[in-house]
């Protein structure tokens, strides 16, 4: 089966633990989609953006251990992308997109959580990490924006999801 990632799970080493199993096949732009972060990474459609991302091969052991780790179906669901792949055929790889009460949840990311997505740019080639940090500014101000409307609650920064265990897939 066919993933695409455009957070943390671009970042090979993460990958290796999380499915063993996966394969990474090519870096890939998605067109028409804009990479935000919820204190998580997400993409949304905008017909002017591209995003990076990476295409991977996973089994079904895989898949299952990706939807324990990105809190599907309460926090992502399932999307088919249509992309162009590197040999110019057409394919629409499956990607989680976020959903549910934190779909509109905009926030800041951790240090750490992007400095695993910045590896996983580089791990795929991609040396700008321009839409990573648009994705940042842009989470940060509409955290201040929330916090001068005063719609910010405790709620709004607690972590979206616990991850789970998802680790070794067959």
């Amino acid at each position: 089966m066919l993933y695409i990632a455009y957070g943390s799970n671009m970042n090979r080493r993460q990958m290796a633990r999380r499915c063993p199993k996966a394969r990474p096949l090519a870096a890939i732009w998605l067109t028409g989609w804009r990479l935000v972060m919820k204190r998580v990474a997400d993409i949304e459609p905008d017909p002017h953006a591209v995003t990076p991302a990476a295409l991977w091969e996973i089994t079904r052991s895989c898949e299952r251990a990706l939807d324990t780790y990105e809190g599907f179906p309460h926090l992502y669901i399932k999307e088919r992308l249509p992309i162009a792949l590197p040999n110019g055929r057409r394919a629409k790889p499956m990607a989680y997109v976020m959903s549910g009460p934190r779909q509109r949840d905009y926030g800041p990311a951790s240090n750490g959580y992007l400095a695993s997505i910045a590896d996983g740019y580089r791990d795929f080639g991609f040396d700008d990490l321009a839409p990573l940090r648009a994705a940042q500014v842009d989470a940060i101000s509409a955290m201040r924006r929330a916090e001068r409307s005063g719609r910010l609650d405790d709620a709004a920064l607690s972590p979206p999801w616990a991850p789970g265990l998802a680790f070794g897939c067959e």
